[in-house]
């Protein structure tokens, strides 16, 4: 039990511990990691036991049915769960279920210490490993710059390179295939490196819970009773978010349908629709809603495990497999921004773009039959120059801390996220280091006692 293999392999091939994936990151054959079999079901009655209990707590009780206690004992998930999701998250049920109109609810995910739902599954990272993050100087949002490099504690660090993300990625890619590197490391440190992206299980598995959290917050508030369906409605960022609602529902959460809502690059919307997912005639359009996708774990659940299936992309088969769970929609930047404005107008909530588009794709297509839980990815303040834009803000600001200040002016529901505040505040007094496009300086930051002190993995 709780053993995983690739999305490449067949079901009889023998499994692996969570703690090897997480080293590994990526499956030898290409494949990402899976649960060999379905996640464990658990009965109403302990969900009902489990619905009593504060966000960490339900955390462990979830997560230790999907870890075996050989690979991961008790005492040290519990630690674990508990560093995660303590003082670094802004509110105390960490992911508040708010009422948002009629039967819509918004899910805050966005508590964490960098405002963004990937405090969920990244805050337990740096209990299992130390972390490294290359970025392109010129490639990233002035706010998400000022946030990484704002960060940089314990065995926590980021690196900004002049050059792009392909550099970047390439270089980790090549350090990975470096043998000397690799040997060097764990030779020195007993260290060796992993991904923590969206591909590693250990950055998956977390939001598994929040999903569970959603449901039994809506049992706790007695708006419904258990059995009762739900819908999720998730941005498609990178697939992931949505595969963790329906590992939820694996496990006995009653999720009826996840409603899957694209910007105007509607590459998910369009797979699930017609079951092709093909970028090579398609140019990615720059929006206020930025996001990438990978879909190989969704189409491993839908074949039913079929590691052929998966690496023949035989999709027409799934389709009707798909429809079943998923339900996908798009909306325009100007749909995007108008919700903005009119959910603002009408309920004081502010919400981001993502969150936007979630509202807009749900008004259209949810039948409106079973309470809807929207998924934030972030707090509005990450996208303040849009945000503005779309309360019909005037002279906004330049400047990322000055564009922050000028939301916070404007009040409603959801005020400033403060760790966001300081963060940007703080980072502009503080200039950081930058590397040249160089593979081999970039080697030897990696090769720094002071990242991976704390840690044998980064």
């Amino acid at each position: 039990e709780n053993m995983l293999i690739s999305t490449r392999s067949q079901m009889s091939s023998d499994g692996k511990f969570f703690s090897d994936v997480v080293i590994e990151g990526l499956a030898p054959d290409g494949g990402l990691y899976v649960p060999k079999k379905v996640f464990p079901k658990l009965e109403p009655t302990e969900w009902l036991r489990i619905s009593s209990m504060p966000y960490a707590m339900r955390a462990v009780a979830i997560l230790e049915n999907c870890i075996h206690p050989m690979d991961v004992s008790p005492v040290e998930l519990s630690t674990m769960v508990h560093r995660a999701y303590g003082q670094n998250f802004a509110n105390q049920s960490v992911v508040p279920l708010k009422h948002l109109t009629d039967h819509q609810y918004i899910l805050e995910l966005f508590h964490g210490p960098t405002a963004s739902f990937k405090d969920l599954a990244l805050q337990s990272m740096p209990q299992l490993t130390g972390v490294l993050v290359f970025f392109p100087e010129k490639g990233v949002s002035e706010i998400h710059k000022l946030q990484m490099t704002g960060f940089q504690e314990g065995n926590a660090k980021s690196i900004s390179v002049l050059s792009d993300f392909d550099f970047c990625q390439r270089s980790i890619k090549r350090m990975f295939g470096d043998s000397s590197l690799m040997g060097h490391l764990a030779v020195k440190y007993a260290m060796v490196l992993s991904t923590a992206n969206s591909i590693n299980w250990a950055r998956l598995l977390p939001q598994v819970v929040y999903h569970c959290s959603a449901y039994m917050d809506l049992l706790r508030n007695r708006t419904l009773t258990f059995g009762d369906p739900i819908d999720v409605c998730i941005p498609t960022g990178n697939f992931g978010n949505t595969m963790s609602a329906l590992y939820a529902k694996q496990m006995g959460i009653p999720i009826r349908k996840v409603i899957c809502a694209s910007n105007h690059n509607c590459i998910i919307s369009d797979f699930i629709a017609s079951g092709e997912y093909d970028l090579r005639n398609r140019k990615l359009l720059v929006s206020n809603s930025p996001a990438t996708d990978t879909l190989e774990r969704f189409i491993h659940h839908v074949s039913g495990g079929d590691g052929s299936l998966v690496r023949d992309l035989f999709l027409k088969t799934l389709r009707q497999k798909i429809n079943l769970e998923v339900q996908a929609g798009w909306c325009s930047e100007d749909d995007c921004l108008r919700a903005i404005r009119e959910v603002h107008a009408t309920t004081g909530y502010i919400m981001d773009t993502h969150t936007a588009v979630d509202k807009v794709v749900s008004d259209r297509i949810h039948d409106k039959t079973c309470p809807l839980v929207i998924c934030p990815t972030a707090h509005h303040g990450k996208f303040a120059p849009a945000v503005l834009k779309a309360l019909q803000c005037q002279n906004i600001p330049q400047d990322s801390v000055e564009q922050l200040d000028k939301l916070c002016t404007i009040g409603g529901q959801e005020q400033m996220h403060e760790a966001l505040l300081k963060c940007m505040r703080d980072s502009r007094d503080h200039p950081h280091k930058l590397f040249q496009a160089d593979f081999n300086k970039l080697a030897d930051e990696v090769d720094d006692t002071r990242i991976i002190s704390e840690s044998p993995v980064t």
